[in-house]
């Protein structure tokens, strides 16, 4: 084997090994949003964003307002309910913990 293929095939098991081991102290956020009228909330982008402003992919309501959203490391986060296109977020603190975290439901405009 050549040195810059192992090098290279130690490189990539490690980025793996330090992957798996980020995902394995990870938890699922999960929550429900619904109007006023009490009716389900639907395609309503919702996402977290931590302490550094780092945001995770959002995540958008289906037919029965919940959302879930997957792979989040515990800690403190912001919650960010993305109601109007183009507004500001309604925003709630929020603290995650494996393997799920709750949120209460949300009730929006």
């Amino acid at each position: 084997m050549k040195p810059k293929s192992f090098l290279l095939r130690m490189a990539l098991c490690g980025f793996f090994l330090v992957l798996a081991a980020g995902l394995a102290h990870a938890a699922t956020v999960r929550g429900r949003l619904i109007h006023q009228n009490g009716y389900p909330a639907t395609s309503i982008a919702v996402t977290v964003v931590n302490s550094q402003g780092v945001r995770c992919s959002p995540a958008y309501t289906g037919a029965d307002g919940m959302y879930y959203l997957f792979n989040i490391p515990p800690g403190p986060y912001y919650l960010e309910v993305w109601i109007y296109p183009g507004g500001a977020p309604a925003v709630y603190q929020i603290q995650v913990i494996e393997p799920y975290t709750d949120i209460a439901q949300i009730a929006v405009p």
